[in-house]
Order: structure tokens, then sequence, then C-alpha cells
């Protein structure tokens, strides 16, 4: 039973993101031929991501349920590796090397300085947090 209901929570969190995660695509997608949409939900996501695991978590002391459906569920859907891949791709294979390059250099650099920066944050956030008490 425990792990149909970790399963509904992870389905309610994979729901909600995957909805955020079209919804951008609908914003971004008549910009240009270049992935920003794909960009800004992996980015965001990279960002997102340790500071609901290192903050809020901690700091609110969220249920394991809580965090996998945030992280697994939400996030898990909303960020897309597959379709950063599928873009590269198309990139790579119709000769845009210099957009497949940035794609790939916007991607991953950024996502992992993001990261690195949310994570900041909520070292940051913890220790306002413990100067307050």
């Amino acid at each position: 039973m425990k792990k149909l209901r970790t399963f509904g929570i992870i389905f309610i969190g994979a729901s909600i993101g995957g909805i955020l995660r079209y919804l951008i695509s609908l914003i971004f997608i008549n910009y240009s031929s270049f992935p920003w949409g794909t960009i800004f939900v992996n980015l965001t996501g990279a960002f997102v991501l340790p500071l609901l695991i290192h903050y809020l978590h901690d700091r609110f002391h969220l249920s394991a349920g809580t965090v996998l459906s945030l992280t697994t569920g939400l996030l898990g859907s909303y960020t897309t590796f597959s379709t950063m891949s599928a873009d590269a791709v198309k990139l790579f294979l119709n000769s845009e090397y210099l957009a497949f390059g940035l794609y790939l250099v916007i991607t991953m650099v950024g996502g992992f300085l993001l990261a690195l920066f949310g994570n900041y944050l909520a070292v940051y956030f913890a220790d306002k947090e413990l100067e307050k008490n």
C-alpha cells in the first residue's frame, strides 16, 4: 500500500511538471528554431532542485513523499534530458554547428552553474535561519 501511495504522489507531481513543461514550450515556440524552451526548463530545474533538496527539505522537514513528489515527480517531468538530446541532434543534423555548440554549452555549463548557485542559496538561507534562532 505504501508503494502505491508513493506512486500516486510521484504521479501528481509529474502531472503538474508535465503541464508546466508544455505551457512553457508554448511560450517559446514562436521565437526561433533554437530550443529556448528546453534550455529554460532545464536551467530553471537545475537551479530549483538543490533549493528543494537542501533548503526546503531541511528547513521545513518535508516528508519523503513530498520530496519525491517535488523532485522525481514535478521536476523530473518538468526538465527533459531526452528533448535536450533530440534538439541537439536536430541542430547537428541541420549543420547548425554554432547553434549546436552553443546549445550544449548553455545547457551543460549553465545547468551546472545554476545548480551550484541554487546550492549556495540553500546554504545561505539555512545560515540566515540559524542566525535568527
